[in-house]
């Protein structure tokens, strides 16, 4: 199990330890017998002081949530039916909720934060997407402006230490950011994971493309060309009648031949020559626009 320490955060990082072995505990992150680093390696990796791993680790000792092996380390203990320091019978809901959380591609830190904007709701000012590839953060943005309000601001990971105001936003990610960027945000800050908009629903809102005829892929964003392909390659065109356009090369629009069929993200569709009608596949799911709609405060 990776550990994610943020330095910048209202907790403490001994309780930040604390608290990610005790929901890879629950999680089965950490399953029984599991044998945690040890505290100079653990220290080391993060740079971190050895003392304040020692203190977390004494404290999950305390708590019942390992145990010492003389001469070996500290291992995860089975969890008791009746569970440390709590309700059996809560324990055993806490941890069945993480399980089936993480076999949908959750991690426990998510399901916390979501169950804090349920119990605790709030309206926010904006919305702050982090991103790090510029082409998808500018798809991105146009995606939720279009699809919520003008109060969206997209920055880069590296940028989140330089936000002054983080607690008027609430954030959102793609998946495969969201455990980043929630390791570099404060604790309590907000972080929504954006929902991808269904392959299959992208394909099934377009006609199905002539397999004879030539298609472009536009964008500014690498990763968004490459999944483009991807998904016109399985609903079986040839590789070779896509070609892969990088809309953020100057000249880029002369590189289109009359006659193809343009696929591209908001952005590019935008952009492109008015001789040509674009096919425009979007990212997010309107399911999370909607939920991100319902955390603006009605200042419009």
């Amino acid at each position: 199990m990776r550990f994610w320490i943020t330095r910048n955060s209202e907790q403490p990082i001994r309780e930040q330890l604390i608290r990610q072995v005790v929901l890879g505990i629950l999680s089965e992150d950490l399953p029984a017998g599991h044998r945690l680093q040890s505290i100079r390696a653990l220290a080391r990796r993060h740079k971190i002081h050895s003392n304040t791993v020692s203190a977390a680790y004494q404290d999950l000792l305390r708590r019942g949530w390992v145990e010492l092996r003389r001469g070996s380390g500290l291992y995860v203990k089975p969890l008791p039916s009746s569970g440390p320091e709590g309700s059996g019978e809560l324990d055993a809901l806490v941890a069945t909720l993480l399980r089936d959380a993480r076999k949908l591609g959750h991690d426990p830190e998510e399901v916390l934060d979501r169950l804090e904007l349920m119990i605790r709701p709030r309206l926010y000012e904006r919305i702050l997407i982090v991103e790090p590839e510029k082409g998808m953060r500018e798809i991105l943005e146009a995606e939720v402006r279009a699809g919520t309000s003008d109060r969206v601001q997209s920055i880069a990971p590296t940028e989140i230490a330089t936000m002054t105001d983080l607690d008027t936003c609430v954030v959102a990610s793609l998946p495969s950011r969201a455990a980043d960027v929630r390791a570099r945000l404060p604790r309590n800050t907000p972080c929504i994971t954006l929902r991808l908009n269904s392959v299959r629903k992208s394909l099934e809102s377009h006609p199905r493309p002539p397999a004879d005829a030539m298609h472009a892929v536009v964008s500014r964003s690498f990763e968004f060309r490459s999944s483009a392909r991807t998904m016109l390659v399985a609903v079986g065109l040839h590789p070779d009648s896509i070609c892969e356009i990088d809309a953020g090369v100057e000249g880029w629009r002369e590189r289109l031949s009359a006659g193809s069929i343009l696929v591209g993200d908001v952005v590019a569709a935008r952009d492109a020559p008015a001789t040509f009608a674009v096919n425009v596949f979007r990212v997010i799911a309107e399911a999370s626009l909607a939920e991100l709609k319902r955390f603006q405060s009605a200042t419009d």
